[in-house]
Order: structure tokens, then C-alpha cells, then sequence
């Protein structure tokens, strides 16, 4: 090779070796650094400021989104005025602040530049000393070789520390000017570029006169500079009072710390995330909750939580967690839209309209009588009011919240097939419950989260869809699942906003009064340790929870009527602004109102008294009623068999049809045990149907007659029991087992 060309190519070759080295060797520092996490901002629907998460320690730290050049120059012009000209390592300021120390004889100046102060932060070294020094440098020149100059000096304004747990400029605009980072003001900028150099000393909090002068005499500096007074006029024009006025100014920012519960949940990695949430409509509801749980205090109601759902997008509207987040000693913490409770008759929508799937229809009468169910363990349903009601329709069973119709619709559908539909519905949280609640599961004796609740309630409205909730604005939805036809949902939606129906249960009150069209579901459970409220309209979707997440029991004076009252009003205050148009519930397509008996729900006689319209399907077969004729020229109601033991129960008008069913032991059934009590003669026994006024009993072998109706009581005699009954020409058996 020529020797004049051999040094230029050895030096350059010792540089792309060099490069190389300080470009690949492994730098773990830099790459986990990179990593770190951000705190992150969170809007509402209207760009309203919700939270700004800490980090550890209370530390905040945001990623801008852009850092504005104008606050750059002014960072670069106080800490590394060759920043764009050296790479990494500034060797000018290293001689000079070499020789100026060495004159002096002390330490006046230093030459480290922004890349190597970056270094530092890096590495997190706090150590002196020549070796520090040197590590940085050779830091700095890997970041040179790994990063551009306007990364680096990004990186660099905003990794630096501001005190007041603040990290990066970003955060520091809002801790000491409550300003985005593109709205501050030209002294504001100055006042933050000194902060660094010292942030106890320098900060306008606790030392506004060393900031204002530091600031301002920064900023006097920056305005000599010819080609930076031209490029930032504004910045070098800035007078006195205007760098006063910022000082003076200058509060610690209050964070807001609005939606804890859903935030927490949600958990995003993203820098900012705006939020479907409407934070006027989420301090409504905290503050109707936190209002009725002080007011019912004494009654050991301790918490609440409530979530509001946008029916056309799934969007969650409000999503309060508890009363008071930090009230430690009521488990504030804990989120009530997640939590899992016993959600008692708000269930039974959804097993209605399931029944309403399976064939059954409006116009169908279910017997609300004593009723006995199960094998070897026996399940005996009660209503609320431990009474029975008869013959009851579909409408009112739902509307009233009867007990015994829905565990009876459950036992006709399956515990199994109920409980396919429920996970269909997306309550995923039954998957292992709702074969130990058994027929319980009728009742809501399954725990669940009041957000699938309220998700799976919306349905109705929506026309049997079902849509994922989103807590995203605008955010991107999956497409819905349909779960029960359209005329399926849309006769639920009639059931629950018929305020007649429900008088049986609730009577006349306020509860579920509105000004439009809505429908309403509670369900109390747990010993009124769980208090559920459902609500909707055709544009919204409201659920409260209330009771205690410590365990302690709720006195039943308050009811369901409290968060009742609680859904009503959110859904009276998002209808009433009038900007919304409030659409009635549709109707069914291929059903029609027609009129029906009240009692029986067939084509009404001559002999109806109370006749009403309900809905009927077009192909749908009627049978005038056979419950109701015309004797002696007045209107007497006979009742079919199955009714005997509620006919029996009180004095009722009319009479009882004894023979219109087939013989039938209807307690005990085959297979029940019962447990030993010797000398009591307590296990009930029913047998309905037969023609004949005479029924024949053998039990184990004991032979004896009764009249009817037959209803009677067998000793508890233990081991296997054999009964049989003959009435006329028809005969039964069952065997039993009572065990010690």
C-alpha cells in the first residue's frame, strides 16, 4: 500500500473500529432505561384531566408528546451550548474548564455536556472522581453512536429531576405551573431550566426569589445571542414583571385522582389514554352513593358502587368502585363493579327470557304455589313475603319477582342448559358456583360482578345483543353476539317497565317512576348483605351495588329501594337535559297484543271478569278459558288441581276442580331423604288428581284413608320409607329415606 495513504487509512479504520465498539458493545443500562415506565395521563370523554399515575414512591414521570423546540434551545443554551457540534464529549470545554480550575486553584466550571449528564442518569451513578468522569464519557460516546441528537436531547430534558417527585419536564410544567408542556409561557420555560441545576435551592415553591433571579438572568444570556434572539423573538423580549407574575403564580399542582377503580384496572402502558367516562355524570353517582350509604350508616350499610354503560357502543359511561377509596376500615379499596356478590332476583331476567326461547309463552300461567324440589336434597323455594300468590302470568311473575315461578321455569329448562346461557351472556365468574347453587341458581345464589350484571341487563334494550364493553372512547368494539331474539328481549323490556305488573311486589312507590320509558330489576341477597338495582333505557344501562365487603349484614328496612332509587336518578339525569331523544321500548314483530283472563290467560269467556292485553304470537293456538263459567247467572272460577294446597291455604271464591289431572303424589317425590326426628309426625305429603273424594295411603305397610283434599303428614320413620296411594282405579308410589 502507498504510505501517504497508509496513516489517513489506519486513523480511519481506528475510527470505524472505535465506532463499532462504542455502537455494539452490550450497554444493559441504556436498553432497561429505555424501558422504564411512564406515568401515565388519563382524560375523560371531554379531555377532562381524571389522573396522572404515580410511579413508585409517588414519583411522576410523563413522555411527552412533543417537546417544543423553543424549550429545547433554551436547555441546550443553559447546559451545553456546542451540544449539536461535539459528539458526546465536548473536548473545547474540557481544556477550558481545565484551565480556568487549575488557575483558580479550586473548581469553578465543568465540561460535562447534556449527552454525558444523560449518562450519568443512566447509569445512576452518584459517585466523584476521575473514574466517574471517564465512565461517562465513554458513555457518552455510545449514546452518540446509538441515539440521534434530537433523542438524546428529548431524552435528556426529560429525564432530569425537578424534586417535588417529579421527573422530566413534562411533569415538572404541571407540578409547579399547572401547564401542559406546549402551553407555557416564555419566563416559565426560563424558570424551568434552572430548577435542575438544583432543585431545592432553584424551585419557585420554596425559593421564588433565587428562581426569579437565576431565571432571569438565564434568560438575559439567551437574549445576547444574536442568532437565538432572531430564531425565539419572544423568548428574548421578556420583561421584568412578566418573570415576576410567574413566580408569584407559581402553586404545586394538585393531581386529581378521579375513576381509581376503573384506572387501576385498566392499567395501560400507553402515555396518555382518553377514557369513554363522563366525569360529571361519575361525581353524580359517587356522590349518591357516598350520600346514601352516610344516611344509612346505622343500618350497617357501608358501600356502594355503581356502572353506567352506553347502550349503542358498550362504552362505560361512570365506573364508581366504593364509596370512598380510601376509607380502609369499610375495604374501600376493594372494587364493587368487579367484586363477586350473590346478586338474588336480579338474575331472573335472564331466565325468563330464556324460558321465553325454550316455548313458553307471555299468555302462560305458572302455578305460584308450595312446591317441593330436588332428589336427595330437597329444595323448598319461598318468596320474599313468604306468601302464595296462585295462578300467576308470566308478566307479573317477572315484574313482582315471585320466587317459586322462577325456580320452577329453571327446574323445567335445566340447571345445565341455564347455566350455558349465563356464560353466553358473559357472567364467566359462574363457571364454578352454578352447580352447587343447583336450582338456587334461579334466585341468584351465584355470586357475580355487578359490571357483568350490568353488561348482560343491556341486552334487552339492545335487542337480545350482547356487545363487549369498551372503557375507550371511540374505542375499537368487536361486533355483537346475539343471545335472545329480538321479540324475546323486547317482551322482557315490556315486563320490566310495566308498573302494574310489579305492584304485587313493590306496590305504588317511587322507586321506579320515571318520566319515560325504562325498565327496572333489583334482587337482595345474603341476608340483605348484597342490594342489586338494574336500570335501562333504550340509550343507557345503570347497576348499583350496595351493602358491606366486610360481611356484616345490612338491616332489611332498607331494601332494594335504596340503589332503585340511585339508578333512577342517574337515569333521570341523563335523560334530563333534554338534549336526549327518549325512544319508547319497541315492540314485537310477530306478536300482538290481544286480549286474555287475567287468571288464566286464555281467550277470555263470558264468565272473565278481569280481562287485560298481552301479547300473543301470531300462530299461537287459544283456548277459550275453562278456569271461569257463567252458574246461576253469576261468575265462579274453578281451579285445576294443582292448585289445592294454595286453595286450601285461605278462604278463597270459587272452587276447586279436583279431578282435572291424572292421580299424582306431588310431596315427597321419589328419592327424597329427609333427616331422623322421631315422634314427630312432620313429613307433608300431597297427592292431587283422581276422580274419586277417597284416597287409599299404605306407608311401609300401614294402610289408612283420607279425604280431600289430600294433604296429610307421615311419621319420620328411619330407613327406606315405601308410600302408596290408590284413588279409584289409579294408583301411585314413591320410596323415601330418612336417615339418623
Amino acid at each position: 500500500m502507498n504510505k501517504k495513504l497508509f496513516i489517513p487509512v489506519f486513523i480511519l479504520a481506528a475510527f470505524a473500529f472505535v465506532w463499532l465498539v462504542l455502537r455494539f458493545s452490550p450497554y444493559p443500562q441504556l436498553k432497561q432505561f429505555l424501558q422504564r415506565p411512564y406515568s401515565v395521563r388519563y382524560y375523560d370523554r371531554y379531555g377532562m384531566l381524571l389522573q396522572i399515575t404515580p410511579l413508585a414512591e409517588g414519583l411522576r414521570r410523563e413522555k411527552p408528546q412533543e417537546i417544543p423546540e423553543a424549550l429545547k434551545d433554551v436547555f441546550v443554551f443553559s447546559e451545553d451550548r456546542r451540544f449539536y457540534r461535539h459528539p458526546g464529549v465536548d473536548g473545547l470545554a474540557i481544556m477550558r474548564a481545565l484551565f480556568q480550575n487549575v488557575s483558580k486553584g479550586r473548581r469553578v466550571s465543568g465540561a460535562s455536556t447534556i449527552t454525558m449528564q444523560l449518562s450519568r442518569i443512566i447509569s445512576g451513578s452518584t459517585g466523584t472522581g476521575w473514574s466517574r468522569k471517564i465512565a461517562e464519557m465513554i458513555n457518552a460516546l455510545r449514546l452518540e453512536t446509538r441515539l440521534s441528537k434530537k433523542e438524546i436531547i428529548e431524552l435528556y430534558i426529560n429525564s432530569l429531576p425537578f424534586g417535588f417527585s417529579t421527573e422530566g419536564v413534562t411533569s415538572a410544567a404541571r407540578t409547579f405551573f399547572a401547564n401542559e408542556i406546549s402551553m407555557l409561557s416564555p419566563s416559565e420555560i426560563f424558570c424551568l431550566a434552572v430548577i435542575p441545576r438544583r432543585p431545592s435551592l432553584y424551585n419557585p415553591l420554596e425559593n421564588p426569589d433565587i428562581c426569579l433571579s437565576a431565571a432571569s438572568e438565564l434568560q438575559a444570556r439567551f437574549a445576547d445571542n444574536k442568532r437565538l434572539a432572531r430564531k425565539w423573538p419572544l423568548l428574548a423580549q421578556i420583561e421584568a414583571l412578566d418573570f415576576e407574575y410567574t413566580i408569584s403564580s407559581a402553586r404545586r399542582f394538585r393531581y386529581p385522582f378521579e375513576v381509581p377503580h376503573l384506572i387501576r384496572y385498566i392499567n395501560s402502558k400507553d402515555s396518555q389514554v382518553y377514557l369513554s367516562v363522563d366525569l360529571a355524570l361519575q361525581h353524580y353517582l359517587e356522590d349518591k352513593i357516598a350520600g346514601n350509604v352516610t344516611m344509612y350508616y346505622s343500618s350497617r350499610l357501608t358501600n356502594g358502587s355503581a356502572v353506567v354503560i352506553d347502550n349503542e357502543t358498550a362504552e362505560i359511561l361512570a365506573w364508581a368502585g366504593s364509596a370512598d377509596f380510601f376509607n380502609n376500615e369499610a375495604a374501600g379499596q376493594i372494587d364493587g363493579v368487579l367484586a363477586l356478590n350473590q346478586p338474588g332476583s336480579s338474575m331472573k331476567p335472564f331466565l325468563y327470557a330464556m324460558a321465553l326461547e325454550a316455548g313458553f309463552n307471555p299468555s302462560d300461567v305458572i302455578a305460584d304455589i308450595p312446591m317441593t324440589f330436588g332428589e336427595s336434597e330437597i329444595y323448598i323455594p319461598q318468596n320474599f313475603n313468604n306468601r302464595f300468590n296462585g295462578p300467576m302470568l308470566l308478566r307479573s311473575s317477572l315484574a313482582s319477582s315471585l320466587n317459586i315461578p322462577a325456580v320452577y321455569l329453571l327446574y323445567r329448562l335445566g340447571v345445565k342448559n341455564y347455566t350455558n346461557k349465563l356464560l353466553e351472556l358473559g357472567f364467566d365468574s359462574i363457571i364454578n358456583s352454578a352447580q352447587v347453587a343447583g336450582l338456587g341458581l334461579a334466585l341468584g345464589n351465584a355470586p357475580v360482578s355487578l359490571l357483568e350484571l350490568t353488561r348482560a341487563f343491556s341486552v334487552f334494550p339492545r335487542d337480545g345483543i350482547l356487545l363487549p364493553v369498551t372503557w375507550e372512547k371511540n374505542g375499537q368494539k368487536g361486533s355483537g353476539q346475539r343471545v335472545f331474539s329480538a321479540d324475546t328481549a323486547r317482551l322482557i323490556c315490556s315486563f320490566l317497565s310495566d308498573s302494574s305488573a310489579r305492584v304485587l311486589a313493590f306496590g305504588a312507590g317511587r322507586s321506579f317512576r320515571t318520566s319515560f320509558p325504562a325498565i327496572f330489576k333489583t334482587g337482595t341477597a345474603n341476608q340483605y348483605q348484597s342490594i342489586v338495582a338494574l336500570g335501562a333505557t333504550m340509550k343507557y344501562t345503570a347497576g348499583v351495588w350496595m351493602g358491606n365487603f366486610t360481611g356484616e349484614t345490612v338491616l332489611d328496612k332498607t331494601g332494594s329501594s335504596v340503589p332503585a332509587a340511585i339508578v333512577r336518578d342517574t337515569l333521570n339525569a341523563l335523560h334530563g337535559t333534554g338534549s336526549n331523544i327518549i325512544h319508547n321500548f319497541s315492540v314485537p314483530d310477530d306478536l300482538q297484543l290481544k286480549r286474555i283472563c287475567s287468571v288464566s290467560g286464555m281467550q277470555p269467556s263470558p264468565g272473565c271478569l278481569s280481562v287485560i292485553n298481552e301479547y300473543i304470537h301470531n300462530d299461537e293456538e287459544r283456548k277459550t278459558c275453562t278456569w271461569h263459567m257463567i252458574i246461576n247467572g253469576r261468575s265462579e272460577t274453578v281451579y285445576p288441581a294443582e292448585y289445592q294446597s294454595w286453595f286450601a291455604f285461605s278462604f278463597r271464591q270459587g272452587s276447586l276442580d279436583y279431578g282435572s289431572r291424572s292421580l299424582e303424589i306431588i310431596n315427597p317425590r321419589d328419592g327424597f331423604v329427609y333427616i331422623s326426628n322421631a315422634g314427630m309426625y312432620d313429613i307433608p305429603v300431597e297427592v292431587i288428581g283422581g276422580n274419586d273424594d277417597v284416597l287409599h295411603v299404605t306407608h311401609n305397610g300401614e294402610t289408612f284413608i283420607t279425604g280431600r283434599p289430600f294433604v296429610f303428614f307421615l311419621s319420620r320413620k328411619t330407613g327406606l320409607n315405601t308410600l302408596n296411594v290408590r284413588n279409584g282405579d289409579e294408583e301411585e308410589a314413591v320410596t323415601f329415606t330418612v336417615e339418623r
